[in-house]
């Protein structure tokens, strides 16, 4: 298993789960992440077979794994947010999806040794839980219904990233930014996460640029023209959405 590594390659460590100082639950009948699907399948299994759990924290901006690195765990994210990438042989970064609380990362080592994209936490320091792979294969065994979960999982991941694709192929600017946004705040409403129409939002103009296809000063202009058409306000680490039906229309 590798250890969690920073943008610098610095090892970070993080130690099992301490509820006083990481602000975890100490038992996940008190996470409000404990009915997503891996954590519901692991939980509410007759299996006879533990599945070892650790907590930790890692910064902003650090690794939570490599391409090409080997980690036994699957990682759920319980505060914060994090991208999964691609680096191209020139250097530059292509994002494949935004992970928000509740979403899982290393669902690939089930079936492979080494990771084939890189997950990195954003601009806010990132809580997680993290499930041995070892553990969660010999679960398998005895309740094969996690296998289900896992398939419902990858199809899922396989539909967001078949509508990326459409929207890089056929959608402007305008409607890549609104959707984006648009399903950032329908997965934030739906676990819980949304204020009304306000919800956190820690995405700087770079990422959205290398998660859609598009130059930084391009989002920038056209984030401010939604701004000034009444679409949305950003202020400091949060997005309210003005207009619903506008930026309905414009996804």
């Amino acid at each position: 298993m590798t250890s969690l590594t920073d943008t610098a390659g610095d090892p970070h460590i993080p130690a099992a789960s301490d509820p006083a100082r990481d602000g975890l639950p100490g038992d996940c009948g008190a996470c409000p992440f404990s009915q997503g699907e891996l954590c519901r399948a692991v939980i509410g299994s007759d299996a006879e077979i533990r599945v070892s759990k650790v907590g930790g924290s890692i910064r902003p901006r650090q690794h939570i794994y490599k391409s090409g690195e080997s980690r036994g765990q699957i990682v759920v994210l319980r505060d914060g947010w994090a991208i999964r990438f691609v680096l191209t042989p020139d250097g530059r970064r292509q994002i494949l999806s935004i992970l928000l609380p509740g979403d899982i990362a290393g669902g690939e080592f089930l079936m492979r040794e080494e990771a084939r994209v890189s997950v990195q936490a954003l601009a806010t320091p990132l809580k997680y839980c993290a499930f041995d792979i070892a553990d969660l294969k010999e679960f398998a065994k005895k309740d094969p219904s996690l296998i289900w979960t896992f398939v419902g999982i990858e199809i899922a991941e396989h539909e967001a990233s078949e509508a990326l694709m459409v929207g890089l192929g056929r959608r402007n600017a305008e409607q890549r930014i609104a959707r984006l946004v648009l399903d950032i705040y329908e997965r934030l409403e739906k676990r819980g996460l949304a204020d009304g129409n306000t919800i956190p939002f820690v995405l700087r103009q770079k990422t959205i640029a290398d998660l859609l296809g598009l130059t930084q000063v391009h989002v920038s202009r056209v984030m401010t023209a939604m701004k000034t058409q009444g679409i949305m306000q950003l202020a400091r680490g949060s997005l309210t959405i003005l207009d619903m039906r506008a930026l309905r229309a414009a996804a």
